[in-house]
C-alpha cells in the first residue's frame, strides 16, 4: 500500500510513543504529510520531509487552536485526524480525587473535542476525510478500579457516534478503534500483567488498520467500533 495516503494531510495526537508514534510513521511512509503532536516534545519522531513534530498539550484550547491554524496555513488543513492521546490510572472511586478525574477527562475527552472542533470546518468544506478516535475495551465494558477511564472511553464512543451523524453527511468517515490485542506501549507497561506481556505485539503491527481507516468515506467503514488487530490481520490476508 506504499503511497496510499499520498496527498493527504494527517494529524496524530499522542504521537511521541506507542500506537500514536507507530501510526504517524506509517502515515508518512504511505506518502501523507503528517503532523505528529504530543506534549512530550523531546520524544517526538525526528522531522522528515513528510513528518513534522509539533509540541501540543491537547487539553489547552488556545494551544490546540494555534497548532491547527498552523497546519491550515502550511498544508491546507488536516484531511485525517487521529485522536490518540490518552492517560489512565487505577483507583477505587472513593480514592479518586476531583483532580484525578478532571485531569484524565481533560486528556481523554476534552482533547478529542478540542482537536475535532479545530478541524471540523475544514473537513466539512472539503467534503471528505476521516476522524479516528482511539477507544478501548473500557469503552464497551466496565473494569475494576477504572471508573474514570471507562467513563472517558464510553464518552469517546458517544462522542464518535454523534460525530458520525454530523460529519457523515459531509463525506467524512468517523470511527472508533481499539487495539483488539495486547500491545506494548507506555500505558500497557503499567497496566498489563505477566500473561498479557507474553503475547503483546509491537504497535506497528496495528498501523495498517489506521491506514485503512484513513482512506474511508461514509460509504465504506463508518460509525463503527473497530478492533485494530483483527482489521490488520484481515488486510494482511488480503495481500497474501
Amino acid at each position: 500500500m506504499m503511497g496510499a495516503l499520498e496527498g493527504r494531510v494527517c494529524a496524530v495526537t499522542g504521537a511521541a510513543r506507542g500506537i500514536g508514534r507507530a501510526v504517524a510513521l506509517a502515515y508518512a511512509a504511505e506518502g501523507a504529510i503528517v503532523y505528529a503532536l504530543d506534549r512530550l516534545e523531546d520524544e517526538l519522531p525526528e522531522p522528515t520531509d513528510r513528518l513534522r513534530p509539533l509540541p501540543l498539550d491537547v487539553t489547552k484550547a488556545d494551544a490546540v487552536a494555534e497548532v491547527f491554524a498552523e497546519i491550515e496555513s502550511e498544508a491546507g488543513g488536516a484531511d485525517v485526524l487521529v485522536n490518540n492521546a490518552g492517560i489512565i490510572f487505577f483507583k477505587p472511586i472513593e480514592e479518586t480525587t476531583a483532580a484525578d478525574w478532571d485531569g484524565l477527562m481533560a486528556v481523554n475527552l476534552r482533547g478529542p473535542f478540542l482537536c475535532t472542533r479545530a478541524v471540523a470546518k475544514g473537513l466539512k468544506a472539503k467534503g471528505k476525510g476521516a476522524i479516528i478516535n482511539v477507544s478501548s475495551n473500557a469503552g464497551v465494558r466496565g473494569g475494576d478500579n477504572e471508573a474514570a477511564y471507562c467513563a472517558s472511553k464510553f464518552g469517546i464512543e458517544g462522542f464518535s457516534r454523534a460525530l458520525a451523524v454530523e460529519f457523515g453527511k459531509h463525506g467524512v468517515a468517523v470511527n472508533t478503534i481499539t487495539p483488539g490485542h495486547p500491545v506494548r506501549t507506555a500505558m500497557s507497561e503499567i497496566t498489563y500483567g505477566p500473561e498479557n506481556r507474553k503475547i503483546w505485539k509491537d504497535p506497528g503491527e496495528l498501523a495498517p488498520a489506521f491506514v485503512h481507516l484513513a482512506l474511508q468515506s461514509p460509504d465504506g467503514i463508518h460509525d463503527r467500533y473497530i478492533r485494530a488487530w483483527d482489521l490488520a490481520q484481515e488486510l494482511g490476508e488480503g495481500r497474501a
